[in-house]
């Protein structure tokens, strides 16, 4: 095996008689093949070649990946002992030098026996630095072949490209070493392996025309007809056509197509997938476990939903604003109705930020957005309406930049995650739909904005926990002394949010909730709307109230962002608004200090309790939603399908 690892190191691409080089068996063992249609014709044994399956067996023979490192350790523990035997031999010299003074010649040979014992343990040290160096790069040459199992050119390369320590600490090729090794093996033991391996596997060539020269018999271990057979190879590469080098990618082949019905490619170009996409309506694989499954799902975004991309306020009417949002980035603009638009961001010329850009009205009567780059203009749908640098209308008339449904409602601009044929009639309601306080009289809001460095799942359900308030937020309203929660109730009035009620012990934190203590607790509304929306309703003595709505919206698999409105049915004037957005900040911050360590991965399953009522209802919904064709995404907004819905949508009770 050594033999033909070398040898194939000479080779070069080729078609010839042993057949197309590109993407076939490697060179050495089109060498061996040779090697051993000779021996065989030597021998008068001309019986028929080997199936395709021998070939295949052949090739999967370990290669010498231990030798190398072993001759290498071998070499490097030989030295070590070598200088460590010198180092000591020096250093004892010098210690009887000094001792002795000028009678060292008389004294140096009742000293060398107190040599001896240094030697020993320094034949000690060498051989085991050569069992732990050649132990540390097999280990490695392990792990890479059980990790490319099925794949033995990876493995190869990986293994000759490994800068492993011995290596790094004798750069030298062994070639030399081996051939003269093996030569010496396959001499004493008269078995040449490579040979005979090669011989059970390779095709049988062409017949050889009658002028060529009959091959001339050798034994095993000569070298005549070796050389002979590499000179024909190397005969045959020259006059055959060079085929390109580099990587040769594995051809899988397309199931074939259902009669009648499209192929795979096909459909997954309908559904507006890209070459290697993981279709996100797809099942995960069978033996991923409950919990991974669990876990797997908590990253994902639910599809065909809205979500809250911006605050109105930031927004205005002549400056485009970038989101990132759902692994993808996208830009607002306003048109000259002051309805907001959505596009994806990049330009599709060089791919510069759109939101960087301006917003223009153009002589067409549409609204567009302009590249800062070039002056490409695009209008809500994503068409070209104008490049300054070409001749009028020669350009593409079809969109070029995907766009997205928004609309604008209770302070937010919501965009619309999903399929774009999905009727308006059939898409969820509005998570603010849930809280008409928002725009009800005698109601105040306050907005604002903060992000989580985490995954979106651990932010929006610390928004529906109850029983962290009295630790988390101790030094405001949480209370300590009394945390425990009464009457938790959980429901699902209809298919896209469910709602609890409770009771809580709050603390007064100043006059004012000392004024509307209510007594013994606080009667507390919890909902969460789907896809990551939550309303807290807290009821206060003198009928004050206010209610937290936080929308928690993935950006990418480990950011998220709250976009929040803090209602209040009291003190409505804007000079209390800069107050109560730092109380909402301050809250914020303190449970963003604790989401960011949560870890829900180290555990091999979670325990809920009667006070988690929400987030088990919740997490039952959306789990259901999931399940349904196409609502699942495990890419987001950047690769997310264009095609629609495999499923309708559930309507209320159907759940």
């Amino acid at each position: 095996m050594m033999l033909t690892r070398s040898l194939g190191a000479r080779a070069r691409p080729s078609s010839g008689p042993l057949g197309p080089r590109a993407g076939s068996r490697p060179r050495s063992l089109a060498v061996a093949a040779r090697v051993a249609q000779a021996r065989r014709e030597a021998a008068g044994q001309d019986g028929p070649a080997p199936a395709d399956g021998a070939v295949q067996a052949a090739a999967s023979v370990p290669d010498d990946y231990f030798l190398e490192p072993l001759l290498r350790s071998f070499l490097l523990g030989v030295g070590a002992g070598a200088l460590v035997e010198t180092g000591h031999v020096l250093l004892k010299f010098m210690g009887v030098a000094v001792a002795s003074g000028p009678a060292l010649l008389d004294a140096l040979p009742n000293a060398l026996p107190e040599f001896a014992p240094l030697f020993v343990w320094d034949h000690v040290a060498a051989l085991g630095a050569w069992v732990l160096l050649y132990a540390v790069e097999a280990i490695a040459i392990l792990a890479v072949l059980n990790q490319y199992p099925d794949d033995s050119q990876k493995a190869d390369r990986t293994i000759r490209r490994m800068a492993t320590p011995t290596k790094r600490m004798l750069p030298l090729k062994l070639s030399t070493a081996k051939r003269a090794l093996y030569a010496l093996t396959s001499l004493a033991s008269r078995r040449p392996a490579a040979a005979a391996a090669a011989a059970l596997v390779a095709p049988a060539p062409p017949a050889l025309p009658p002028t060529a020269a009959a091959p001339a018999a050798f034994r095993d271990g000569s070298t005549a007809t070796l050389e002979r057979v590499i000179e024909e190879i190397e005969q045959d590469a020259a006059a055959a056509p060079r085929l390109p080098r580099g990587p040769q990618l594995p051809q899988v082949p397309e199931p074939p197509k259902a009669k009648g019905g499209p192929g795979l490619t096909e459909r997954r170009r309908a559904a507006g997938l890209l070459p290697g996409q993981l279709d996100p309506s797809s099942t995960l694989p069978s033996g991923v476990g409950h919990r991974e499954r669990e876990l797997i799902d908590r990253k994902s975004y639910l599809r065909n939903f809205w979500y809250a991309a911006a605050l109105s306020s930031a927004l205005t009417d002549d400056a485009p604003l970038g989101v990132d949002i759902l692994g993808g980035r996208v830009v607002l603009f306003r048109d000259q109705d002051g309805k907001a638009q959505c596009l994806d961001d990049w330009c599709p010329h060089r791919g510069a930020p759109l939101s960087g850009g301006q917003v223009k009205a153009h002589a067409s009567g549409h609204t567009c957005v302009v590249c800062p780059y070039h002056g490409w203009a695009f209008d809500e749908e994503g068409r070209l309406r104008d490049v300054p640098s070409a001749e009028p209308d020669r350009w593409p008339k079809r969109p070029l930049v995907s766009s997205y449904p928004v609309t604008e409602a209770g302070g937010f601009v919501w965009l619309f995650f999903g399929s774009p044929d999905l009727p308006e009639s059939e898409r969820p309601p509005l998570p603010c739909s849930f809280v008409p306080e928002l725009d009800a009289p005698g109601w105040h809001a306050v907005y604002g904005e903060i992000e989580f460095e985490c995954g979106h799942w651990g932010v929006f359900e610390n928004a529906i926990d109850m029983a962290h308030i009295h630790y988390l937020h101790s030094d405001s309203f949480g209370n300590q002394s009394a945390p425990r929660i009464h009457g938790m109730t959980a429901s699902r009035p209809d298919c896209w949010h469910v709602e609890s009620q409770f009771r809580i012990h709050n603390k007064p934190m100043n006059s004012m909730w000392a004024w509307t203590n209510t007594g013994d607790s606080v009667p507390v509304a919890a909902r969460a709307m789907l896809p990551s929306t939550s309303a807290v309703t807290i009821e206060l003595a003198h009928g004050v109230s206010m209610i937290t709505f936080v929308n928690t919206v993935p950006i990418t698999a480990t950011r998220a962002v709250n976009r929040f409105c803090l209602i209040r049915n009291f003190l409505g004037w804007d000079g209390f608004d800069d107050y109560a957005r730092s109380q909402m900040v301050k809250i914020l911050t303190e449970d963003k200090a604790m989401v960011e360590r949560l870890r829900p991965e180290a555990l091999e399953r979670e325990y809920s309790l009667s006070p988690d009522g929400p987030q088990v209802a919740f997490r039952k919904l959306r789990a259901e939603w999931m399940k349904l064709p196409g609502y699942a995404s495990r890419h987001g907004l950047a690769r997310a399908p264009s095609a629609g819905a495999d499923a309708a949508v559930p309507r209320s009770g159907d759940m």
